[in-house]
């Protein structure tokens, strides 16, 4: 279940409260942690509530940010497939997936400090979450395949 903020809970206004009011709002309205693997938790989460308060000071909205996060997944998977395996390639694909899946949990927590999301937002959202689960995989056989 996903906490929506409450109007009584800070101005929505980007401009009307600091980077740090903005963070301690999103503090509250996180997911609960029953059942969550612990990079999710303690690393994912913090680094997308970080990355979904520039978001909302920069005026992005959820969409945009599920738009950039597929963007940063995608590179790292096509580097995957395309790009000889060596350590600096391994470096970049990780921090493109790192980044990617951070931005994934900034989109949902965006969402919630803007008063909710749509249905078309989250099915988005799942759209490319499926899309990255099912080419994963294939970039990894085909870059196994090519190098």
């Amino acid at each position: 279940m996903s906490a929506v903020l409450q109007p009584e809970a800070g101005p929505r206004d980007r401009h009307a409260e600091t980077f740090a009011q903005t963070l301690a709002r999103l503090g509250g309205a996180q997911k609960g942690a029953l059942g969550a693997p612990a990079y999710s938790r303690f690393v994912n989460r913090r680094m997308g509530r970080f990355l979904a308060a520039v978001a909302f000071h920069a005026g992005l909205t959820p969409n945009a940010v599920t738009a950039i996060s597929a963007a940063f997944s995608a590179a790292g998977i096509a580097l995957l497939a395309l790009v000889s395996p060596s350590w600096p390639m391994g470096a970049a694909v990780t921090v493109c997936l790192v980044v990617g899946y951070a931005l994934d949990s900034a989109d949902g927590q965006l969402a919630r400090l803007r008063g909710g999301g749509s249905p078309a937002g989250e099915w988005l959202d799942h759209m490319v979450d499926a899309t990255k689960v099912v080419s994963m995989p294939l970039a990894l056989g085909l870059g196994f395949y090519l190098h």
